[in-house]
């Protein structure tokens, strides 16, 4: 069994620049900094690609600014304000008719004046739909340790009050992207979470009584239950939280169940939306819809005194969010955002939060932690192959289009579901890193190539296309250039070749033998060889071998088989008779240069070379295609060879054992183990030198295969023998190829 280590290890010195982008790129998503840069940029991209959106109209905002700061003569200080102003706000907000009002304003401290918390709670207890909202705040337990407190606003007023919560944003959401429902082990609601279940319970505590009857009528009971207080509120909160997250099984009923009640589609969306928060409570991205003043926006003091009827016509059913606008900010707070369209207050974000659960509408990663470092992978390993692989036009092409192709999916999901796909890391990393790998591999290739040109030309070209090198000292050695190695030779001529020149015109025969080459180049090519000479319709190629190498060989044999099969088809194409004729030698040879200082060639030189050029013409005496020398078969498992003995070739003085090539598709017809049996059984009696038993077993072949050329050949040349044309024991003729079609093989 062959080591794959080394097969590895050859496939990624290939694939080395792929994996370097995908690594990379894999190694940047890694860094938290880099992390939470993509992240804002990915958002940014979107938004701006997605544009502004409406908000639900469900939530108006009352907006502290600095504009009715001035109409109210208040001071700059807006946690200075008598608190006496809040309380005509919400007898005006209960009086128009608005379903919850909510102060994303910070009461920790008592007023100056204690009537004014007095009028304020008061204010409070009469509309019972008011919601606080919390201040959390570092405290030092010991030496550089901090622990969270939740600072509640002044007694007085949290025990007036519907709910109170924080709004709270991840520690590391640095774009401010995220925002929690639940803190505290998920078992505190922040204010998102709060006015929402405040608001199903007000306007759609029958729907949630149906859902919740059709799968636990057991569980019903906490929703019939009173929460006009703080105390009843929370216990129905924390009830419903545990049921949810205690009973995996219940939410998907729910949902189910949602989906065949009749209901509005905003009520389907609330609801499924409460239980989706109380039975994870996860993080949830926001959903941006646009820059700041996107919700409908009332200034504070319109709502002070006496505010018009078309004003209370517009608070009618809402949720009123009162809060500091961008302009008008204490200097304490930090309630200024950067969201992907502009700079944005906390209660706006308070705003985009709650909204987002009444629409059940959230921004999604598309992929999980490990399936996006598998997918950012995967992509860059995508655009490093287009870079290793393609011209620098066409992987400039290719990238852009890939890149395209992919910010327009991201967009398109990003549009239709809220997925988010990663844009950074593949389009800021990935695509330029593969543009710039595309320009240094193909430089690199350029210098590869135009060196391996000028290598070739050094060892095969003849010194005339060398003129133009400045190197004289590479001109002078050149015919001196020469090396002797181990090469296997194949030799062929093409059959009734001089017939077809005389009936040919010269640029007809021309583009005849060009095709014709065409043909026979391309499985010597296919299987490691090179063209040494061509000369009229003879070829010779040369494989290069380190020692006696059986794989070589092997190549070798196939690549004859190819060209014979090759030339066939080609005889049919052209409707002629051009046989080819194929010997095949192995042996040491020399490669180098042959000629003059002023003309000459690289070719091969040898014994070995001549060897394959007679057995070449040797078929045309034995009436075979493909001759092969027994040492190119020597230690191959070769059943497609049939032995034919020794033959002394023209000018030689030593025997070569011969042996035929024949094709799968011969060996697959007709019994051809037991037809080379008994050939190999009389060729043994012809060595052997009993004529009259060779006669009878070649006799009994030929009727069998009449057009077989070797079991002929040793038929005429038996009866030879018996006629006394040959007595026992003289030297044979040998193979005279050049002037004579007669031969003589070797016997004892």
């Amino acid at each position: 069994m062959s080591n794959p280590i080394p097969l590895v290890l050859g496939w990624l010195r290939r694939a080395r620049v792929p994996l370097l982008i995908a690594f990379s790129g894999l190694l940047l998503s890694l860094i938290p900094v880099l992390a939470q840069f993509g992240e804002r940029f990915d958002f940014g991209l979107l938004y701006r690609l997605r544009g502004a959106e409406s908000p639900p109209g469900e939530i108006v905002i009352v907006g502290i600014d600095h504009e009715s700061a001035l109409r109210l003569q208040a001071p700059n200080d807006p946690q200075s304000w008598p608190r006496r102003l809040n309380a005509r706000v919400i007898r005006n907000v209960q009086a128009s008719g608005a379903e919850l009002l909510a102060f994303n304003v910070f009461f920790f401290s008592p007023a100056s004046d204690p009537d004014d918390d007095r009028d304020m709670a008061d204010a409070m207890q009469r509309m019972g739909r008011v919601v606080l909202t919390d201040y959390v705040k570092p405290r030092q337990v010991s030496a550089g340790i901090y622990l969270e407190s939740v600072v509640h606003s002044t007694e007085q007023l949290t025990d007036a009050a519907l709910a109170t919560a924080p709004f709270l944003l991840p520690k590391d959401d640095y774009g401010m992207n995220q925002f929690l429902s639940f803190f505290g082990g998920e078992s505190q609601a922040t204010l998102p979470a709060r006015l929402l279940l405040a608001y199903a319970l007000l306007t759609a505590r029958d729907d949630l009584l149906g859902v919740f009857g059709d799968v636990a009528p057991e569980a019903t009971d906490f929703l019939r239950k009173e929460t006009s207080e703080r105390e009843q509120f929370d216990a129905l909160q924390r009830e419903l939280t545990v049921l949810l997250q205690s009973r995996s099984d219940l939410l998907p009923a729910l949902e189910s169940s949602l989906q065949q009640r009749p209901m509005s589609e905003r009520t389907r969306l609330m609801l499924r939306a409460l239980f989706r928060v109380h039975a994870s409570g996860r993080p949830r991205y926001f959903s941006h819809y646009g820059p700041a003043r996107t919700f409908p926006t009332i200034p504070f003091y319109k709502l002070v005194d006496s505010p018009s009827e078309q004003l209370m016509t517009a608070l009618r059913g809402k949720i009123v969010l009162i809060g500091y606008l961008e302009d008008f900010q204490p200097e304490y707070t930090e309630g200024l955002f950067q969201s992907p369209y502009s700079t944005i207050s906390s209660v706006e974000l308070t705003a985009t939060a709650l909204a987002n659960l009444l629409e059940d509408k959230s921004v999604r990663p598309l992929l999980t932690p490990l399936e996006e470092l598998a997918w950012l992978f995967s992509w860059g390993l995508v655009l490093g192959c287009c870079a290793q692989l393609l011209s620098v036009k066409k992987a400039l092409l290719s990238i852009a289009v890939l890149s395209g192709g992919y910010l327009s999916t991201a967009w398109g999901l990003f549009l239709a579901e809220g997925f988010w796909l990663p844009l950074f890391i593949p389009l800021i990393w990935h695509a330029p890193a593969a543009l710039l790998s595309s320009m240094l591999i193909n430089h690199w290739r350029r210098v590869r190539r135009e060196e391996k040109i000028h290598s070739v030309i050094e060892r095969f070209i003849p010194v005339d296309v060398f003129s133009h090198l400045t190197r004289d000292e590479d001109i002078k050695a050149l015919p001196s250039y020469g090396r002797l190695t181990h090469g296997i030779c194949l030799a062929t001529d093409a059959g009734r070749y001089s017939a077809l020149a005389e009936t040919m015109e010269p640029m007809a025969l021309a583009d005849l033998m060009n095709e014709y080459y065409r043909v026979i180049f391309q499985p010597v090519a296919r299987h490691g060889g090179w063209i040494s000479d061509v000369i009229g319709d003879a070829m010779l190629a040369i494989w290069i071998t380190e020692g006696n190498d059986p794989k070589t060989r092997c190549n070798v044999l196939q690549a004859a088989l190819e060209i014979q099969q090759a030339v066939r088809r080609f005889e049919q194409h052209h409707q002629i008779c051009f046989p080819v004729r194929i010997g095949i030698h192995c042996g040491d040879l020399r490669i180098g240069y042959i000629g003059t200082d002023s003309r000459g060639e690289i070719r091969a030189v040898g014994d070995t070379v001549n060897i394959a050029a007679r057995l070449e013409a040797l078929n045309k005496v034995l009436g075979t295609e493909i001759l092969v020398s027994e040492a190119v078969l020597q230690g191959l498992e070769e059943n497609r060879a049939r032995r034919l003995g020794q033959f002394l070739l023209a000018g030689k003085t030593r025997p070569v054992s011969v042996a035929q090539l024949v094709s799968a598709e011969a060996v697959e017809m007709g019994h051809w183990c037991e037809v080379n049996h008994r050939f190999q059984t009389a060729l043994d009696h012809f060595q052997e030198e009993r004529w009259l038993e060779a006669y009878a077993a070649f006799s009994q072949l030929v009727l069998q295969l009449p057009e077989d050329g070797p079991i002929r050949f040793y038929l005429k040349t038996c009866e030879a023998r018996l006629r006394g044309g040959l007595a026992a024991g003289d030297q044979p003729l040998g193979i005279r190829v050049e002037k004579s079609d007669s031969a003589r093989p070797l016997t004892k």
